[in-house]
């Protein structure tokens, strides 16, 4: 794994911790408890860079920790992106278009499904 072109700085930070907070955001929290929630995150991510910053040693595996939080962020940020976009058919979806394609409408105008 080449890690040369990851650089772990504020804007990057920012936006990781930006992505997290919004991932929280799907499990249903909300209000005071997001905040809190996205406090604790920030604190412990900004604490976490410092110590990247100042103990050299930790450079490389705190590296390793943020780029793998970006890859599945990515990777939970895609699977969003399709899933909201093209939603899996419903039977209904499936019956509702062979009603259309059966009766041979050209306009693609709606047909109710329930009118034989």
């Amino acid at each position: 794994m080449d890690l040369n072109n990851f650089l772990v700085n504020p804007i990057t930070l920012t936006l990781i911790i930006l992505g997290v907070v919004e991932m929280i955001k799907k499990f249903g929290i909300t209000g005071n408890k997001l905040m809190l929630v996205s406090m604790a995150v920030g604190i412990t991510f900004g604490v976490v860079y410092k110590v990247y910053e100042l103990y050299t040693p930790s450079k490389v595996y705190i590296d390793v920790l943020f780029f793998g939080i970006a890859a599945g962020l990515g990777a939970t940020g895609i699977y969003s992106f399709v899933n909201d976009r093209f939603p899996p058919q419903t039977k209904a979806t499936l019956k509702y278009t062979r009603i259309v394609q059966s009766r041979g409408d050209p306009s693609g105008s709606p047909i109710d499904p329930e009118v034989k």
